[in-house]
């Protein structure tokens, strides 16, 4: 079985990365279904529009490998009703691509829907996460249930979360599936691999489009539909083989789980505001200031002139956003390299896997809070940072001052520690879907 299903699910490999990347081609036919909207929101780098149905592709691309593979390697039953189990939070996502009107709860509640067909369907249950007293309470169905259902709409949520930059959710998942496909080879398990071969190949011919320069976008249809197979197939690789650590899919996932984690402690412990309003502070927002600021950085005598507050037509400019916007995955694929090695090496030991994702957790707040303060210091025109609003009831609100230019605008301290950037219609650091 070793060599056979490896061999197998390198063919499985390369048919999903060439029908994905073929099917980049005619979605891209396909563009006009969307609604255009003006760039500018609270999570948007790019310049100009872009199409955002690369989920599309991945989606047939996986499709293509489990219908291939169903003919003789795995039984059609379990994969097909995994694949069933994904089209809610996919159609949901995919109209939030084509219509932009799909608020986040009800996403939420498209993943939650999906993850209730696959513990029907799949046998998506969570069975255990190796900790005593946790394992006793999960062997009850009504309390692993909806563990079962929060776990996997988070999984969808992270994948959307890290959806910012050209490459950075396709490479991440790329790694963390090819990651689990070797982790089921070594372990026998003809099913995970074959599921995660396929979205792994997927995944390669998306991002021969969208990286590095961004020809297409992953959209939420991509995002939450990789984070769904993603959940699943942790939660079967778990379930039939003892061997493996329940912490195995855990660690191998830390830096989308902490990002995503402590993007809800930042927005609703910190700055007192809804845990799923998407903002333009997460970890690769950040890096991307940093590295635009480096790109734009002035030259020749005046070391002190400002970079460009607005984006203009020019082509340098958009050249150097776009660079910009490419240079960001590599410092983060970096993270989830980290994540892939040691989830590996320990993919048997409950201790050391349990370990590492926490010291990873703090090594991403020491490495958020470095960004954060190297993007105020780098970029003082594009950042304004201040205190969150406080919440206080609705009342008169007095005239408004005249806002400062660019050139009076200064930094200012936040009373809680934590920074906001302001947004504009010509420049806001965010996602790039």
């Amino acid at each position: 079985m070793a060599v056979f299903g490896l061999i197998e699910s390198h063919a499985l490999f390369a048919a999903s990365a060439v029908s994905a990347a073929l099917a980049v081609i005619a979605v891209a036919k396909l563009s006009w279904l969307e609604k255009r909207r003006e760039a500018g929101g609270p999570q948007t780098i790019h310049h100009g529009y872009t199409s955002r149905l690369g989920g599309v592709a991945v989606f047939v691309g996986y499709v293509v490998a489990i219908t291939i593979a169903t003919w003789s390697l795995i039984p059609p039953r379990p994969a097909l009703s995994l694949l069933v189990a994904a089209l809610p939070v996919f159609a949901v996502g995919l109209w939030e691509d084509l219509a932009h009107t799909v608020p986040p709860r009800n996403r939420l509640i498209a993943a939650i829907v999906s993850a209730v067909l696959a513990s029907a369907l799949a046998d998506g249950v969570v069975p255990r996460v190796d900790i005593r007293f946790v394992d006793e309470w999960l062997a009850f169905l009504p309390f692993a249930l909806p563990v079962t259902w929060f776990m996997v709409a988070g999984a969808c949520n992270a994948f959307n979360i890290i959806d910012g930059n050209h490459g950075l959710a396709g490479g991440t998942g790329l790694l963390l599936f090819i990651g689990m496909a070797l982790v089921a080879w070594s372990a026998g398990d003809a099913l995970v691999l074959v599921n995660a071969a396929g979205m792994a190949g997927a995944l390669v011919g998306f991002l021969a489009w969208n990286y590095p320069r961004g020809k297409i976008f992953l959209g939420d249809a991509g995002a939450y539909f990789v984070g769904f197979i993603y959940a699943e197939l942790s939660i079967q690789l778990v379930a039939r083989n003892p061997g493996i650590s329940a912490w195995f899919p855990i660690a191998l996932a830390a830096y989308p789980i902490v990002e995503m984690l402590y993007s809800i402690f930042r927005r609703k412990l910190i700055r007192q505001g809804a845990a799923m309003q998407p903002d333009g502070l997460h970890l690769h927002s950040l890096l991307y200031v940093c590295v635009l600021a480096f790109v734009q950085r002035p030259r020749g005598d005046d070391r002190r002139q400002r970079i460009w507050t607005r984006v203009y037509p020019g082509m340098e400019q958009r050249r150097s956003i776009r660079g910009a916007n490419a240079r960001v995955a590599p410092l983060l694929w970096l993270h989830a390299g980290v994540c892939f090695a040691n989830a590996l090496f320990f993919y048997r030991d409950v201790g050391a896997l349990i370990a590492f994702t926490c010291l990873y957790a703090v090594a991403y707040i020491l490495c958020y809070q470095s960004a954060l303060r190297f993007s105020r210091r780098a970029s003082p025109t594009e950042i304004e940072i201040e205190a969150p609003a406080p919440l206080r009831p609705a009342t008169a609100s007095p005239p408004a001052e005249p806002a400062e230019t660019a050139e009076q605008a200064e930094p200012l301290a936040s009373a809680t520690g934590v920074l906001v950037l302001e947004q504009s219609s010509a420049y806001s650091p965010g996602t790039s879907r």
